[in-house]
């Protein structure tokens, strides 16, 4: 079984570690196109073009490498939903940066998160080796 607390999100060319993740999502989608014809029943229809958007959250650190995640950043992205042990799936994919936002209170501690889709490419499921 995963356990959430084991996820870990990587991401550059170092596959630098974002620290203190909350939460992430990953959303795949795809274009479907439609169609009939005179006398057909019914439509026939089929997907086309691939991507995927997501996000992931983490509490704000200015000695983690992951505040510097900045909008219009480009990179490859590693998201190993139950952790890093040999056999564990992982998803992997370019992601270009969207949005960041950034939230705090009084009684919690400051969070941002990072907005994203697909730069190029569809993404990968991986095991680990």
């Amino acid at each position: 079984m995963l356990k959430g607390k084991d996820g870990v999100f990587r991401y550059g060319a170092s596959k630098e570690r974002v620290g203190a993740v909350q939460n992430w999502n990953i959303d795949e989608s795809a274009d479907v196109v439609a169609g009939w014809g005179m006398g057909d029943a019914g439509e026939s229809a089929f997907t086309t073009v691939s991507r995927f958007s997501g996000s992931v959250e983490f509490y704000l650190d200015p000695t983690d490498p992951g505040d510097d995640i900045a909008i219009g950043d480009t990179f490859e992205i590693d998201l190993y939903p139950g952790g890093e042990t040999s056999g564990s799936a992982y998803f992997t994919g370019t992601i270009l940066v969207t949005a960041t936002p950034m939230a705090g209170s009084k009684d919690g501690i400051p969070t941002k998160t990072v907005n994203f889709r697909n730069a190029s490419g569809t993404l990968s499921k991986n095991t680990v080796a």
